[in-house]
Order: structure tokens, then C-alpha cells, then sequence
């Protein structure tokens, strides 16, 4: 009889632990949320031990339903703020591009000068790409569209 109640009580200690690890991780996250990278995998980390902290039963233990819900709004919040982050960038580069198109030529002689002090050629495949940007430059320019 006693080996049950020791079992018992190793599994709610087991649970225990991992809804804490939960709302740790939960509130790093909600914390960090500006580091994309790192964030949701830290919240993502955080969501599997409130799950793996439930273990067999229906309810959750309220560090793991806390780090459960802190983990998730610091995940989404960091790739919301991260997608916002990259379409703004992408939005104003497009529009300075749009405004200035002699701006790329201004970027690959940076690029030019890069690769000079380092005593190698600029790849193929990067001035490839300077000359697309150039055509999609112009395109933009003509019909008025990015």
C-alpha cells in the first residue's frame, strides 16, 4: 500500500515540475518577445511542458495553465511583431527604391568595395541580382506598382 502513495506523490511531483518549467519558459517568453528567433521555440518549449505536465489527467495544474497561456501570447505577439517587422521594411525599401531607383547602384558598388578590400570578385550571381533589382526598378516606375 505504501508503494502507491509513493508512486502517488512522485507522479504529482513530476507534474509539479514540468508546470513550472511551463510558466518559467511562459514568462521568458512573454518577456523576450522581441527576439524572434529564440521566443517561440522557448514558448513552444513552455507549451509541451504544461501539456506533458498535465500527464493523464483532464485538468491542468494553474502553473501549468498559466505557463500555458503566457507561453502562447509571447509566441504569437513575437511572430506577429516579426511579420510586421519584415513587411515594414519590405514596404519602405520598395517605396525608397520606387523614389530613388540610382539607390542600387549605390548598394553594389558597397558591394563592389566589399569584396575589393577582401581581394576577391563579386559573384556572378550577386550582379544577377543587382541587374533584376534594376529591371524591377524600372517595371515599378512605368506601371506605378510595386
Amino acid at each position: 500500500m505504501d508503494y502507491n502513495i509513493n508512486a502517488v506523490d512522485e507522479k504529482q511531483l513530476y507534474a509539479a515540475k514540468y508546470a513550472r518549467y511551463a510558466l518559467i519558459l511562459g514568462v521568458i517568453s512573454l518577456c523576450g518577445m522581441c527576439c524572434f528567433p529564440l521566443m517561440p521555440i522557448v514558448g513552444g518549449m513552455g507549451i509541451i511542458f504544461a501539456l506533458i505536465s498535465r500527464g493523464g489527467s483532464r485538468e491542468f495544474a494553474r502553473d501549468a495553465k498559466n505557463g500555458l497561456i503566457l507561453s502562447g501570447i509571447g509566441s504569437f505577439i513575437s511572430i506577429v511583431l516579426t511579420i510586421g517587422i519584415i513587411g515594414f521594411s519590405t514596404y519602405t525599401t520598395i517605396n525608397e527604391i520606387k523614389r530613388d531607383p540610382g539607390i542600387i547602384d549605390d548598394v553594389e558598388e558597397q558591394y563592389e568595395q566589399i569584396f575589393d578590400s577582401s581581394g576577391q570578385e563579386m559573384p556572378e550571381q550577386l550582379r544577377e541580382a543587382f541587374d533584376e533589382m534594376r529591371r524591377m526598378a524600372e517595371e515599378m516606375n512605368e506601371t506605378g506598382n510595386p
